[in-house]
């Protein structure tokens, strides 16, 4: 399945990029996401991993509520970055295999973004094929934040 979304941030790609290649910035626009724990001691680029933390509740408030954790596998401005999914326990259950493509392209008023998430469900799982499907609409509302976040955080200011 690949769900994908685009929007427009009046910022350079420069300073998108700095932004999103900085995984403590992916709390600021995800919603689901409430930390970002560093588990590698690579610097980030290809190989950096780390683990997102959902906000806890009542299904997840163990020590490590909603974990998720990833490896970027591809970090090129030209081609755009790949975070794969690296974990299968938990939310990541669902998935046989799961990666986040991001693209920064110029744009006239900055740059677009795009955001394509690409994954294939286990198959005990395969009849939640339509609600995955609906959650395009989730993907593009977190674009959202990251156009917020980007544009009002005052090192991006200076574009």
């Amino acid at each position: 399945m690949n769900l994908e979304a685009t929007v427009l941030i009046h910022r350079t790609p420069e300073r998108v990029w700095a932004y999103l290649g900085d995984a403590s910035n992916v709390p600021k626009w995800d919603r689901g996401v409430a930390k970002v724990r560093r588990t590698s001691s690579t610097q980030p680029g290809i190989g950096f991993e780390f683990d997102t933390l959902a906000h806890p509740s009542r299904g997840n408030a163990g020590q490590d509520p909603g974990k998720m954790s990833y490896r970027i596998t591809d970090a090129d401005p030209a081609r755009g970055c790949t975070v794969q999914l690296t974990s299968s326990r938990g939310n990541a259950r669902f998935f046989k295999a799961a990666e986040w493509r991001f693209q920064v392209m110029p744009a006239a008023e900055g740059s677009l973004v795009i955001c394509a998430a690409r994954f294939t469900l286990r198959l005990p799982y395969i009849l939640l094929t339509p609600i995955f499907y609906g959650m395009r609409k989730a993907i593009r509302s977190d674009l959202e934040n990251l156009k917020r976040a980007i544009e009002n955080d005052s090192a991006t200011a200076r574009a």
